[in-house]
């Protein structure tokens, strides 16, 4: 079973706002979704956050637009694989990519998308392969922004395992990227 998030920039603020705005109480957002009461102020309150389909459901129930509920915030690949209900394996699959390779397109650490991976992936998640190959581009960091490899949990194991600070450690890393890149630190 996949590992189950939320939609990347939900606020609940703007589920409120939006629904008070079409005259609706909690309870008829939650009549007309079937999300319980609790759960539609929960996600109003920013104590949760939800699912693709809960939000698609919400901005059908609005008569509003996903990317209406998440102001702001430019569509990923992430974005149209959780909306399609995909893992990150099962999308992987369906482009023909290693899961780690995938993982690295989908992080906007592979700064290239081919033709044809767009194709499948846009075949298996029911949108356009423009939409893919914006959702691509939208993942991937200017040029010369370092890729967030090193951070979290995988940074302090590292550290630890070669007996060297966190910080010292990225220091590294970025010294290197600099002279491989022919930048002068």
């Amino acid at each position: 079973m996949a590992r189950r998030r939320g939609a990347r920039g939900f606020d609940g603020t703007v589920l409120r706002t939006t629904r008070e705005l079409r005259g609706m109480s909690p309870e008829d957002l939650g009549r007309a979704t079937g999300v319980s009461l609790s759960l539609v102020c929960a996600y109003e309150e920013g104590r949760r956050t939800p699912e693709w389909a809960t939000l698609d459901a919400f901005a059908t129930a609005l008569s509003s637009t996903v990317g209406e509920l998440r102001p702001g915030q430019p569509t990923t690949l992430e974005d149209l694989r959780c909306k399609a209900g995909q893992s990150q394996a099962a999308a992987a699959e369906a482009a023909g990519l290693g899961r780690s390779g995938y993982a690295m397109l989908e992080g906007g650490r592979t700064r290239s998308l081919k033709a044809e991976v767009a194709r499948r992936l846009a075949a298996a998640w029911g949108v356009g392969v423009d939409e893919v190959v914006r959702a691509h581009a939208a993942g991937v960091g200017p040029v010369g922004e370092a890729a967030p490899v090193l951070q979290g949990a995988v940074l302090e194991g590292l550290a630890g395992h070669f007996g060297v600070t966190p910080e010292a450690l990225l220091e590294l890393a970025r010294s290197i990227q600099d002279t491989k890149e022919g930048r002068i630190a």
